[in-house]
């Protein structure tokens, strides 16, 4: 292992990006089952796996874990701020084709069958430049398609983590990593504090405030729980998580030794089932429940064991290497099109197949099992056909033409040289 160096290749991302992925899919799709007419072990099972919507939280702490990897590569050896324009188009190849995509049918089919959608020129609009999170109006973009609200939270952590950094890279000339951990760790305490305001200032009224009054009043309930300030919160563990990543490959010789031992195995693997044990003993808690400031997901536990086993799987010597295998990698890979278009399915499989297909509403546990097995073989589908039809095609010829503009920059320096 050559100090300071990083494979290109992490493990353990994707086989925790898959689970992720999948614990959401599974939350919705338990959602389904009546609770109330199952057998006692179906009912703990089922209230394991309808806390799968905590899969959330894993992805904003992977985003921040991996968009801050470079930033961290280059602090930490005295090299240069990023370039913003190669980062925001980067992020834009990757969220704005397969997002689009999913919207444009939700809102089309949404026409076709005439439903009802309150503020909808509102949520278009916002849907549209990523901005619906801002206000329980518009916080879901699309009336058929509720996952979709998550991504505007991501896109404002995308552009605000840079903004953090910049500070960072411009507080003196001095740069260490119990500097930078430090820094992050006072970011931390500042989104709590705005968090705290946020909730002061921007808590909605009880007038029609619940899930009984359909999608805008569920979000009135969720707000200010869900907003973008808190869920920045998540955002930057995984950002400090890449920074103890960094820090931990230029340790050489003091890692060398505790990887062959297998301590890296021993501390991701435990961190990964203690998530896991976690959510079993919080399955009849409350919503916002066991986490500062009533924020989802449990934070700052959940995020935190997450990002533990971010943190040590690419050190481990086996561990990472089971997580990522075969099928999590594909998983990974066709992730964000399984998350975008599962809950089209799901409402598809309502309208033309299985009416009662719907919240708590399915009684017998084996027609709620196929019907589910089914929806998640369609999504498998339609999202490897977003991936290599849309998505990836996109990605192609973004690295195309970076890889032209970079080459015609070093043309243009050594000209000048």
């Amino acid at each position: 292992m050559n100090k300071g160096l990083m494979p290109s290749y992490l493990l353990g991302a994707d086989g925790l990006r898959a689970l992720a992925c999948l614990a959401v899919i599974f939350h919705h799709l338990t959602q389904r089952l009546a609770m109330h007419n199952q057998t006692t072990v179906v009912q703990e099972t089922q209230a394991f796996f309808l806390l799968g919507n905590a899969g959330v939280s894993v992805f904003f702490v992977l985003s921040g874990f991996l968009l801050a990897l470079p930033f961290w590569k280059s602090y930490l050896v005295g090299g240069k701020f990023l370039d913003m324009k190669h980062y925001v188009f980067r992020r834009a190849v990757r969220i704005v084709p397969g997002f689009y995509a999913a919207f444009f049918v939700s809102v089309l089919l949404a026409y076709i069958w005439q439903v009802e959608t309150e503020f909808s020129i509102a949520r278009l609009i916002t849907g549209l430049t990523f901005t619906s999170g801002f206000h329980y109006t518009t916080f879901f973009p699309s009336e058929l398609n509720g996952p979709l609200w998550s991504i505007s939270f991501e896109v404002f952590s995308y552009l605000l983590m840079p903004i953090f950094m910049l500070g960072l890279f411009y507080l003196g000339k001095k740069r260490s990593f119990t500097k930078a951990i430090s820094y992050w760790l006072g970011v931390m305490v500042l989104i709590l504090i705005l968090n705290q305001g946020v909730h002061f200032l921007f808590t909605p009224d009880e007038v029609q405030r619940g899930w009984e009054y359909g999608l805008i009043g569920g979000a009135k309930f969720w707000i200010p729980n869900y907003n973008p300030i808190g869920f920045f919160g998540q955002f930057a563990i995984g950002v400090i998580a890449s920074l103890v990543t960094v820090h931990l490959f230029r340790r050489t010789d003091l890692i060398q030794r505790f990887k062959q031992k297998g301590g890296f195995d021993i501390v991701s693997g435990l961190s990964l089932a203690l998530v896991f044990f976690f959510i079993f003993l919080v399955r009849h808690s409350g919503e916002f429940s066991l986490s500062i400031q009533n924020q989802p997901y449990y934070f700052p536990i959940f995020p935190t064991l997450i990002a533990i086993t971010l943190c040590t799987a690419p050190l481990s010597r086996l561990f990472g290497k089971i997580l990522d295998n075969f099928l999590f990698r594909y998983t990974a890979k066709v992730s964000f099109g399984l998350y975008i278009w599962h809950f089209l399915v799901i409402t598809m499989v309502e309208r033309y197949w299985q009416p009662t297909y719907v919240h708590m509403g399915m009684s017998d546990f084996n027609t709620w099992l196929v019907v589910s097995i089914v929806v998640l073989f369609i999504s498998y589908i339609i999202a490897t056909l977003s991936y290599y039809l849309i998505e990836n095609p996109v990605l192609i010829w973004a690295h195309k033409r970076q890889r032209r503009t970079t080459q015609k920059e070093q043309t243009v320096r050594k000209e000048a040289m």
